[in-house]
């Protein structure tokens, strides 16, 4: 289905006669796979205990992530360590930061209920306080105690106050010191890669981007996930490119990159959460990476049709899981 609805604003200008023509072949084309994993189907899906911020209008934190996780096959649990009415960089916003306890409170509560064995991975991004740092890698280490498969995935939101990404005191510090040597899976933008080395500036070529990726796989982490390249990508910024490095490759993905007088927030979250939920359901590092990069230019594409500021994650939602290859995306191995 997700095949059929990738062309479905082709079909919209369609005669009604023309489309019960090409149906019966769509339906064959896009049962095939459903029919030949009708056992998996049956199996629980992956579940990720995802902590990081909440806001209660637009998209930021697990209200970017969640529903494209969930959208991929994954059941999603959101932890909020924060909860406002809006993200930040509106400049003006209202809520809590939640105490570092809440986070320890709700992991007791799901050990209580049995569930922490059935937890695949734990995701954390924006963290409210320093403190909170060490609830999260507390509430890893009991995942992992509980199923010796889950896996970490750290989204080290650092702050970008020039964009009004605003984080508190310590938490920079928090990422570089204590989460990268714990985490299986780094996805830092330009700057937080730049912090997490200890250089004073964000790479300004690929090389540099990809040697600061290699550091900190010799630190513990699996893969380093760079969600947005920007002028240190190869095409100089002109695209949207994102660098997967692990242990096994590096492979560097393209997407167009559309225009915004206003770009939109949360994008980071968005691939992020859509990288690692590809991942759960099995897919290999570089098509995990494809898909990642098509979820995002559906995003895009549907958050600008409808000229809007917030990303428009339930418009695109069909869009999220088309094919790569059928919106031309395709990852390029770099050794």
């Amino acid at each position: 289905l997700a095949q059929a609805t990738c062309h479905l604003s082709s079909w919209r200008l369609m005669p009604l006669s023309r489309v019960a023509m090409l149906l019966p072949h769509v339906v064959r084309r896009t049962a095939r796979p459903f029919a030949s994993r009708s056992a998996a189907a049956a199996s629980r899906p992956p579940a990720v205990l995802s902590i990081q911020s909440h806001v209660v209008c637009g998209a930021a934190g697990n209200s970017a992530a969640v529903f494209p996780m969930r959208r991929v096959g994954v059941d999603v649990w959101p932890l909020n360590t924060v909860q406002f009415s809006n993200h930040t960089q509106y400049g003006k916003w209202t809520g809590h930061v939640f105490p570092p306890e809440h986070i320890t409170q709700i992991v007791d509560g799901i050990e209580e209920v049995g569930m922490l064995p059935t937890c695949s991975a734990v995701l954390s991004g924006y963290l409210g306080s320093a403190p909170q740092g060490a609830a999260v890698l507390e509430a890893v280490r009991r995942v992992k105690a509980a199923n010796a498969e889950a896996i970490y995935c750290c989204d080290p939101v650092m702050g970008h106050p020039e964009k009004g990404c605003i984080v508190a005191p310590g938490v920079a510090e928090f990422f570089a010191s204590d989460a990268v040597a714990v985490a299986d899976i780094l996805c830092p933008n330009t700057l937080e890669l730049a912090l997490l080395t200890g250089r004073d500036k964000a790479a300004a070529t690929l090389d540099e981007v990809r040697a600061c990726a290699d550091e900190l796989l010799k630190q513990g982490p699996q893969a380093v996930f760079v969600k947005h390249l920007g002028r240190a990508g190869m095409e100089g910024g002109t695209s949207f490119e994102m660098l997967l490095a692990t242990r096994d490759g590096s492979w560097l993905v393209s997407a167009p990159l559309l225009h915004f007088d206003r770009p939109p927030v949360g994008v980071g979250d968005l691939t992020t959460g859509a990288f690692l939920a590809w991942r759960l359901v099995g897919a290999e590092w570089e098509d995990a990476l494809t898909r990642s990069a098509t979820a995002y230019h559906a995003v895009m594409h549907a958050t600008s049709r409808l000229s809007a500021y917030e990303l428009q994650l339930v418009a695109a939602q069909a869009q999220i899981l088309c094919d790569p290859a059928e919106v031309g995306i395709r990852a390029r191995r770099l050794g």
